[in-house]
């Protein structure tokens, strides 16, 4: 029984990171009907075969996937999609596995923005932005800002970051 429930746990999480994936880069959004059964499904199967442990283990989880990105989402770097995505693998694979997924995404997400930024040309322009933005930074005493203060009209395409998490999360899978 156990090891047919991990297989479903790992079903899960592949169906809900997939579907994710789809329809961010479609739709440019991360469903709350995927996500959230996704993370009730960790928390029952969780529960029912370690009982107490077994939901601590699937609620550190969850905490620890939607901590990990809640303050770049209220900087205005995320949406709430993508933060309750980590949150529901969080759920379904623990807390540990959920940090090996946002620290594969991170390392995906900056490779993925670097070929867009090659793919317009503009790799140059943004690190001259992103070197000023840092002087700016450290010259106003540590002035706590948001993301969403950047001049965004000069984009012309943003990264659905629910690929970043897809290709994270197969890197920590296969990673064991």
């Amino acid at each position: 029984m156990r090891f047919s429930a991990i297989y479903a746990v790992d079903v899960i999480m592949a169906a809900a990171v997939l579907i994710s994936v789809y329809t961010d880069l479609k739709e440019r959004k991360i469903y709350n009907t995927v996500v959230i059964p996704a993370a009730l499904a960790g928390l029952i199967i969780h529960s029912v075969l370690s009982g107490l442990n077994g939901m601590l283990f699937s609620l550190k989880g969850l905490a620890a996937g939607l901590g990990l990105l809640f303050i770049p989402y209220a900087l205005g770097g995320f949406g709430a999609g993508d933060v309750k995505l980590l949150g529901a693998i969080g759920a379904l694979k623990g807390a540990f596995f959920a940090f090996k997924v946002f620290l594969a995404t991170g390392i995906t997400g900056g490779i993925l923005a670097v070929l867009v930024l090659v793919k317009q040309k503009r790799l140059l322009s943004t690190l001259k932005r992103i070197g000023l933005s840092f002087y700016i930074f450290v010259g106003s005493v540590f002035k706590v800002n948001t993301l969403k203060s950047l001049d965004k009209a000069e984009f012309h395409e943003s990264l659905p970051y629910g690929l970043a998490i897809g290709i994270g999360s197969l890197i920590a899978y296969l990673v064991g």
